[in-house]
C-alpha cells in the first residue's frame, strides 16, 4: 500500500509539467481568415501539421534561443544548422557546426525584410508581423498585404523566422 504513492509521484515526475505548444495556421484575405494548421510549434521542434486540428507530423527543424537544425529524421534529431540569429538578423548556415553563410531575413520592429549576402544588405519586404497575424509585407516598406499566417500560443521568434524564411 505505501508503494502506491511512491509510483504516483514517479510517474508524475515523467510526465512534463508544461508542454509549450504554439500552432501556426494558413491565414487568408486582408483580415486573416483562418484555414488549417500548417506547423505546429512544440519544446524546441517545429512539426508539419496533419490535419485541419493541428496533429503533429514529421519534424522540420529543432531549435534553440540561437541556432535552426534541420531535423535528421520524423522525430526531430538535430541534423545539418540551417539558420543563425544574430540580434534582429536570420543567417543561413551550413554544416553541424553552422558554418556562416548570407542573411536570409532581417526584422526591423514589426516589419521583416528579405535579406542579401554577409552584411545583411535590406533587400524588398517579406512580411509584417501585426500582432498575432503575419501579412504579406509589399515593396521596400513593407506595407500590408494579404495574411498568410495566424499564430496561436506560444511561438519564439526565431521558430517564427525559420518558417518564414521557407515561404
Amino acid at each position: 500500500m505505501k508503494l502506491l504513492p511512491a509510483a504516483i509521484i514517479l510517474i508524475c515526475s515523467a510526465i512534463p509539467a508544461h508542454a509549450q505548444r504554439g500552432l501556426l495556421r494558413w491565414a487568408y484575405g486582408p483580415f486573416g481568415t483562418p484555414g488549417d494548421v500548417a506547423y505546429v510549434v512544440e519544446n524546441g521542434r517545429i512539426f508539419q501539421a496533419c490535419g485541419a486540428a493541428g496533429m503533429r507530423g514529421a519534424c522540420v527543424y529543432v531549435f534553440t534561443e540561437q541556432q535552426v537544425w534541420h531535423s535528421a529524421d520524423a522525430f526531430g534529431s538535430p541534423g545539418a544548422c540551417a539558420f543563425m540569429a544574430d540580434g534582429g538578423r536570420l543567417i543561413r548556415c551550413s554544416g553541424p557546426f553552422g558554418t556562416r553563410g548570407s542573411c536570409a531575413l532581417l526584422l526591423e520592429r514589426e516589419k521583416v525584410f528579405r535579406a542579401d549576402g554577409p552584411f545583411c544588405n535590406k533587400a524588398e519586404g517579406a512580411f509584417l508581423l501585426d500582432g498575432r497575424m503575419v501579412h504579406l509585407g509589399d515593396g521596400p516598406f513593407a506595407t500590408r498585404g494579404d495574411a498568410v499566417l495566424q499564430v496561436q500560443g506560444e511561438v519564439p521568434m526565431i521558430a517564427l523566422l525559420a518558417i518564414l524564411a521557407g515561404l
